[in-house]
């Protein structure tokens, strides 16, 4: 982005807008880093300032989160803004008094204990949940009857495709199930 032509120099910055994130079955958290190492911060310049939405985008413990402000960012003179939580505001390499970088550290601990203290509240709620005989996740799409007149109209060289379509059902929900069956049939029989 070129200045305007009657700005100052000191309003010169460029202002560079990115995003980076990584979803992927495994949540793989070191990919996720990778990808924000790779695709945002070898574009930061000094000066420029990282915006997050909060510390869980780029770091997973207080330790991850001090290693990136300092050795990554500080080191690089770019300044980090936290926008939402306990840490936010605008954190810049010279800019912080020894009690606002403690505070930083502090609020951030905060922060990553929380975080944990959920995690422990929802294992143990699916534990007390599970002992229960109740599990998470959607309900079963094919259940006995759905099976039973799916094999009926099989058997009757209907293609799963259409019946998948009469049962308001994916193709391969009902492959998987007509699997599934068939497995544990052969067990069964084992």
């Amino acid at each position: 982005m070129q200045p305007a032509p009657h700005a100052p120099a000191a309003y010169t910055n460029t202002v560079r807008i990115g995003y980076a994130r990584v979803s992927g079955r495994t949540q793989d958290h070191q990919m996720q880093l990778d990808a924000l190492a790779g695709a945002v911060l070898e574009t930061l310049k000094p000066g420029d300032t990282l915006v997050i939405y909060k510390p869980d985008r780029i770091a997973r413990s207080m330790k991850e989160l001090l290693v990136l402000l300092e050795d990554e960012l500080h080191a690089r003179q770019v300044n980090l803004e936290v926008l939402t939580g306990i840490c936010a505001g605008t954190h810049r390499p010279n800019g912080q008094s020894i009690a606002d970088k403690m505070l930083f550290m502090v609020a951030a601990m905060a922060a990553e204990m929380e975080r944990e203290l959920i995690h422990e509240r929802t294992m143990d709620g699916l534990a007390a949940a599970a002992a229960q005989g109740r599990y998470g996740g959607w309900p079963a799409k094919v259940d006995h009857d759905t099976l039973a007149i799916a094999r009926a109209r099989q058997a009757c060289g209907e293609s799963v495709t259409a019946i998948a379509r009469h049962l308001s059902i994916g193709r391969s929900t009902l492959y998987r199930a007509l699997a599934q069956e068939a497995e544990a049939d052969a067990t069964a029989q084992s």
